[in-house]
């Protein structure tokens, strides 16, 4: 039994018939999520033969703006409350100052200005697909903001936008270990630096040769202090990642004093090698691609070529500087 499911309108058998309708602005509950979450099972396990505008169209429908009828009616209440001349011969100071501080929320705030009780969530689609995690970010951050106002059915809508986003530009990476394969042991290497540089890093590209055990230093500045790692990229085709590698790029972490490490590696990594060092975070290629979709892009593969070249031109002015 899906949540107020003794609510649903009986307009729609379908998750393309529930679209349409919303499209049409007909009347149907609900109207900000998917109704079953069957239904967005079985979306979610076909996003990817399901053209991009399609699922961008989905996700403005779960995100627009709204204002419902009880919080009109709700504001309303609140707000001849608050100016009742009876509370304030009763000295009832405590309930005006409730009255008061629930017209404070951001919500009659909105109403009171003309606008909707629920803002659209729409401007994060501006992130797709070249920055999905932080139209993740923008959504959770607003459920953080809001959870304690949000209707159940935005809670559950953007949720469901979540887990769209997540599948559609985030976790596919079926096909395309060959654009990472094909690279040349540097061209990796500048993958990964542009990977750090748009979480927020700051790199440093150390030479090809006598590197010091390591392919990339990054730097940032947290709120909790700053943070240095160093980054070794492994592009195997089939080798496997061997305990003595990771034992070596231990030693290095240990002997600078580094924060932690962080390896790349295209090939096999079993599991105990895995959690063999706990300084020491190991991706494996399948996870790279994910890391790159997030952050880079899901089209990141598309635009590799442009990417790489330019990382060639920018040091190859600086040895020209």
């Amino acid at each position: 039994m899906e949540f107020l499911e003794y609510l649903y309108t009986n307009n729609y058998k379908n998750l393309n018939e529930w679209i349409q309708l919303i499209k049409e602005g007909e009347d149907v509950y609900p109207r900000f999520r998917i109704p079953y979450q069957d239904w967005l099972g079985i979306y979610l396990e076909n996003i990817a033969d399901i053209d991009e505008e399609e699922v961008k169209t989905l996700l403005r429908l779960l995100l627009q703006p709204f204002t419902r009828v009880i919080d009109i009616e709700n504001y309303k209440a609140f707000y001849k409350a608050s100016k009742d001349t009876n509370n304030l011969e009763n000295r009832n100071k405590e309930l005006l100052r409730i009255y008061d501080s629930r017209l404070k929320c951001e919500k009659y705030k909105r109403i009171e200005n003309g606008q909707e009780a629920w803002e659209g969530l729409t401007w994060v689609l501006q992130f797709l697909p070249f920055r999905p995690f932080k139209a993740i970010k923008a959504l959770s951050s607003y459920l953080e903001a809001e959870v304690c106002f949000l209707p159940d059915d935005r809670i559950i809508g953007i949720k469901q936008c979540i887990d769209i986003i997540e599948a559609k530009y985030i976790n596919n990476s079926i096909g395309l270990e060959k654009y990472i394969l094909k690279l040349q042991p540097r061209e990796f290497e500048w993958l990964i630096e542009i990977l750090y540089q748009d979480i927020g890093y700051q790199t440093e590209l150390t030479p090809s040769t006598r590197d010091g055990g390591k392919d990339i230093v990054a730097y940032i500045d947290r709120e909790d202090g700053n943070e240095k790692v160093y980054v070794e990229c492994k592009l195997y085709k089939t080798t496997e990642l061997t305990k003595d590698s990771v034992r070596a790029f231990g030693y290095i972490i240990n002997k600078d004093n580094i924060n932690r490490g962080v390896l790349f590696c295209t090939g096999y990594v079993n599991d105990d090698i895995k959690n063999m060092d706990t300084r020491i975070q190991i991706w494996t290629l399948e996870e790279i691609i994910i890391l790159l979709n997030a952050h880079i892009g899901s089209d990141w593969y598309k635009r590799l070529n442009l990417l790489i070249e330019n990382q060639r031109k920018k040091y190859m002015d600086k040895q020209n500087i």
